[in-house]
């Protein structure tokens, strides 16, 4: 079965940076999606491949999101303190 894989990656400082993790990605077969998207001054790229996956690995549970992680929080708090 094939399975599509997503990822957003962004270099923090700078180009140099975001070109040496595309590079990386490009060797082990993901493929630029889009063009280049700046958020606060950092470049981002999305990236995405497709993979084949055992019939095993498909039957694993589903992990559940918790929407009241630390994290989560935390993001809704600078949210909230930007409006």
């Amino acid at each position: 079965m094939k399975k599509a894989e997503y990822k957003v990656i962004s270099g923090t400082n700078g180009f140099p940076e975001l070109e040496e993790k595309v590079s990386v990605l490009l060797s082990r077969g993901w493929k630029p999606v889009g063009g280049i998207g700046f958020n606060a001054g950092y470049p981002y790229q999305a990236m995405a491949r497709v993979v084949n996956t055992s019939v095993e690995s498909n039957k694993k549970p589903h992990t559940k999101i918790d929407n009241n992680s630390l994290k989560t929080q935390n993001t809704r708090q600078r949210m909230d303190e930007l409006i």
